[in-house]
Formats: structure tokens, C-alpha cells, sequence
């Protein structure tokens, strides 16, 4: 078990620590090429049915430079404590069952495709907010005071549980785009389920990129689950202070909230303000992500839209689940508004 833990951590660890970026077109759906808007719903699906996944082209780009968001300065360090606390984690649940799954990065083309595909279990469509306020708040107090993000975040005005900025509202408007022309009847790709961490800017997000699903005014019904295993905890951080499920339930209702009624009533804690050692926070985020695979697992629902944020979509990709190719995409940390699609297959 030794041996096979220290392979997976010697094939990760110099992508991972690099920040290689793979960008490619095929498997970043905010970068495929959308049908024109005057394409007739059938010719695209004429188009899906006879696309083949062996003929999506896919681009080398292994030797591009790290490109990340401003504002992600938690890059390096979040990747290298993720890392070491994975020796240490796999350790931990040797003996026990952990849920595990295979999982392929595909396209939107190929995700509508795989819906047809038995040999996929789950169709996982995954996206990062967009830009939120206290994203802006750090760039304009660094400008202003050439501070750390640790000063800013002491500031009494730093956005605590914040929305999304004017862009980051822009941005998830251009991904709604992409879901209109995708998401629909003539593909086949039809959202099951809905699942948002408890923070407002990943459901104001999802909100915005799907809004001909919305809860209350969407015909579909479809459901709509805030999951408080979809968010790392705040470790002092003022911006991952989530606000009570009354106050979300006012503002963005229709939503379940009952996931995250009953992890309060269990006694989780949020909004602390005690830091604790990374390492430990990464563990905890490592079983938040294994939990988050076991639950959608025992649940009927096949495609499912997450909206998330960096580091928890970086740990259920490059740890929770299991990649069958070597591109390493799994290692990337999404950027503010990026959407990216899965099959996986439980083992």
C-alpha cells in the first residue's frame, strides 16, 4: 500500500507544485467553440449524434506556463499542504472502504454523448464561482496598501459570505451562454440535480449560469440541494463565513437547505475564527470531498451540476476521484467562472 501511495504522489507531485497548466480546448467547456446562435436546434443534434469521443481533437499544450486568477496567491501553499496531507490521509482509511471512482474529463459535446453511455455512472458538470467582492476588496487593498491578504482580512470592512462583483456577475453570463446551448431537449443533456455550497457567491454562481433551472420558476423541477460538504472550512478567513440557512433561504429560496439545518443541529462549526495548522484543514477538506462522492453515489440522479470553489474542486479532482489519463488536468485549479464536465464510474 506503501509502494502504491508513494508512485501516486510521485506522478502528482511535480504537475501539482508546478501549477502546469493544460488548457485545452476539448475539456474546458468556457473554451469550446458554442454553435452559432442562428444554428437550428436539430442541427446540433444531427452534430451530437454523430460526433464520435475518438475524433474530439484534442491540443498539446504541456509546455504552457502557469496562468491562475489574481487573487488565487493560495496556489503553492494549498497544493503542497493538499499533498503532504494525502500521505498521511490514505494512511488514516487503509483499513477502511472508501468510495472510489474513475472519472474522464470530457467536453460538453462528449458529456451529451455520455449520457447515453451506461458504462458512466455519473455525469459530474463542475464549476467555480466567478469573481466575488472580497476578491476585489484584496486586490484594491493591495494596490492601496501593498498589504498581505492576511492585513486585509483583518480590515473591518473585508466582505464577509460575499456576493459576486459586477464581473464575476458578467463572467457567470457568459457561462449561461454556453449552458443555454448545450443544456437543453436536442442534446439530451438535462441537469438531474442541483448541489451549491452554502456560500452565496457558488450559489448566486449556479444561479446565473442555469437560469432556465431555477428553483421556483423553472418548469423542469428540478431539484436544488445547498450541501455543507462543498465548501472547506473558514479557518479564519471572513470570506468563507456562511451565512445561517434562515438568511439564505431569504435570499435565494427554493433551495433544500436541509443538509446543512441538520449539520448545525449536529454540531459543526462554522464562521470560526480560531486558524488552525493547514495541514489539519486539509484533511478535514479531503474528507469533505470523499463524503461528497459517497453521497451522490447512493443518490438516483445522474447528472449533476456543482458549484464550488478552488480548493474543494481540487481536492475531489486530484484525490477523491481517479483519472484514467495522464494530462494532469485533474491537478489544475479552476479558474473564478470555469465549468468543466466528468464521466465517472464508481468502482
Amino acid at each position: 500500500m506503501n509502494m502504491m501511495i508513494t508512485r501516486r504522489v510521485a506522478s502528482i507531485r511535480q504537475p501539482l507544485l508546478r501549477g502546469v497548466q493544460a488548457r485545452c480546448q476539448g475539456s474546458a467547456a468556457l473554451n469550446e467553440s458554442a454553435p452559432s446562435k442562428s444554428t437550428p436546434p436539430k442541427q446540433i443534434h444531427q452534430r451530437l449524434q454523430s460526433a464520435t469521443i475518438a475524433s474530439t481533437p484534442r491540443c498539446d499544450v504541456s509546455s504552457m506556463a502557469l496562468k491562475r486568477d489574481f487573487g488565487d496567491y493560495y496556489f503553492e501553499e494549498h497544493s503542497e499542504a493538499l499533498l503532504s496531507a494525502f500521505n498521511v490521509y490514505d494512511d488514516m482509511h487503509e483499513s477502511e472502504h472508501r468510495v472510489t471512482a474513475t472519472a474522464r474529463d470530457m467536453n460538453l459535446i462528449e458529456a451529451a454523448l455520455a449520457v447515453q453511455d451506461e458504462s458512466y455512472d455519473k455525469i459530474l458538470i463542475l464549476m467555480r464561482h466567478g469573481e466575488a467582492k472580497h476578491n476585489e476588496f484584496e486586490r484594491k487593498y493591495a494596490q492601496k496598501y501593498g498589504s498581505s491578504f492576511e492585513q486585509a482580512n483583518e480590515d473591518e470592512n473585508y466582505p464577509v459570505d460575499p456576493m459576486l462583483t459586477g464581473k464575476g456577475c458578467g463572467t457567470m453570463l457568459n457561462v449561461s451562454n454556453r449552458t443555454a446551448t448545450f443544456f437543453n431537449k436536442e442534446t439530451g443533456l438535462l441537469p438531474d440535480l442541483f448541489v451549491v455550497s452554502p456560500l452565496r457567491r457558488a450559489i448566486q454562481s449556479a444561479l446565473i449560469s442555469f437560469p432556465h433551472d431555477a428553483p421556483l420558476t423553472s418548469l423542469s423541477g428540478t431539484p436544488w440541494v445547498c450541501h455543507p460538504a462543498c465548501m472547506e472550512q473558514a479557518n479564519g478567513n471572513k470570506s468563507e463565513f456562511v451565512s445561517s440557512p434562515e438568511e439564505l433561504e431569504q435570499t435565494f429560496p427554493g433551495i433544500n437547505y436541509e443538509l446543512f439545518h441538520q449539520s448545525l443541529m449536529q454540531g459543526d462549526v462554522y464562521n470560526s475564527k480560531e486558524k488552525v495548522p493547514l495541514f489539519e484543514s486539509k484533511i478535514d477538506l479531503m474528507n469533505r470531498t470523499d463524503a461528497f462522492l459517497e453521497w451522490i453515489k447512493e443518490r438516483d440522479e445522474r447528472v449533476i451540476v456543482v458549484s464550488s470553489h478552488a480548493t474543494w474542486l481540487q481536492s475531489l479532482c486530484a484525490f477523491s476521484l481517479q483519472y484514467d489519463s495522464q494530462s494532469n488536468k485533474n491537478l489544475e485549479m479552476f479558474k473564478k467562472g470555469e465549468l468543466r464536465s466528468l464521466g465517472i464510474k464508481f468502482s
